[in-house]
C-alpha cells in the first residue's frame, strides 16, 4: 500500500507541476500579446488625439470670416485687370504658425493620462473574440513637438477662374509612456485657412513679404 501511494503521489505531483508550467506558458504568452495589443491601440489613441489637437488648435487660432483671409494675401494687378502675383504676408504667417504649434504642443501635453479602453476578448490576440468582453482602461502618457509650413495651392475652377488656397501643414512627434515602455509615432495634417475665387488667370508668380 504504502508503494501503491508513493508511485501514485509521484504521479499526481508530477500531473500538478505539469499542468503549472503549462498554465505559466500559457500565461506568458498571452500576456506578450496583451502587450502588443496594448501597445498597438496606444499608438493609435496617440494619434487620434495629435490629430484633434491639431484640427482644435487651428480652428483656435484662425478667424473664420473672410477679414483674415484678406489680410494673408495681397494680389497685384496688371492693366487688364488680371492678377499677376499674390503676395503673401510673411509676419502674419510666422505669427500664425507658432501661436498654432504652441497650441498643439499645449494640448498633447496636457494628455498626461490619457486612458485607452481595451475589450478583454482584444486583449487575448485572438481573431475571434476581438471586440468581445467588458473593456479595461489604461492610462498612457503623451508629450509631442509639433512643425509646420505654409502652402499655396493654385487650382482652375472652370473658364477664367482658380481657386487660391493658404493651406497649413502640421507635423507632430508624439512619445508615449504605457505600462513603463515608451513608444513614439507622428502624424501630419493639412488644413485650409484661407480661401478664394480669382477671376481671371491664374497668377504666374508668387511672392511672401514681410507685412
Amino acid at each position: 500500500m504504502k508503494r501503491y501511494r508513493s508511485a501514485l503521489e509521484k504521479k499526481i505531483t508530477f500531473f500538478i507541476i505539469c499542468t503549472l508550467l503549462i498554465t505559466a506558458i500559457f500565461a506568458l504568452l498571452i500576456d506578450a500579446k496583451a502587450a502588443d495589443v496594448l501597445y498597438t491601440m496606444s499608438v493609435d489613441k496617440a494619434k487620434n488625439v495629435a490629430i484633434q489637437a491639431i484640427n482644435d488648435s487651428v480652428s483656435a487660432v484662425i478667424d473664420s470670416d473672410d477679414e483674415s483671409y484678406k489680410e494673408f494675401v495681397d494680389y497685384r494687378y496688371d492693366k487688364e485687370g488680371n492678377i499677376i502675383s499674390v503676395g503673401t504676408n510673411t509676419n502674419l504667417t510666422n505669427a500664425i504658425e507658432g501661436a498654432i504649434l504652441d497650441e498643439v504642443v499645449k494640448r498633447i501635453d496636457s494628455q498626461s493620462r490619457c486612458p485607452v479602453k481595451v475589450p478583454i476578448g482584444t486583449l487575448t490576440g485572438s481573431d475571434l473574440l476581438i471586440g468581445r468582453g467588458p473593456s479595461l482602461t489604461f492610462y498612457i502618457s503623451l508629450s509631442g513637438n509639433a512643425r509646420s509650413g505654409i502652402e499655396n495651392l493654385f487650382e482652375s475652377t472652370g473658364i477664367n477662374q482658380s481657386r487660391h488656397q493658404i493651406q497649413i501643414r502640421i507635423e507632430a512627434d508624439i512619445s508615449i509612456i504605457t505600462s513603463g515602455k515608451k513608444l513614439s509615432t507622428s502624424v501630419e495634417n493639412t488644413i485650409v485657412i484661407g480661401e478664394t475665387i480669382i477671376v481671371g488667370k491664374i497668377p504666374e508668380s508668387y511672392v511672401r513679404q514681410p507685412g
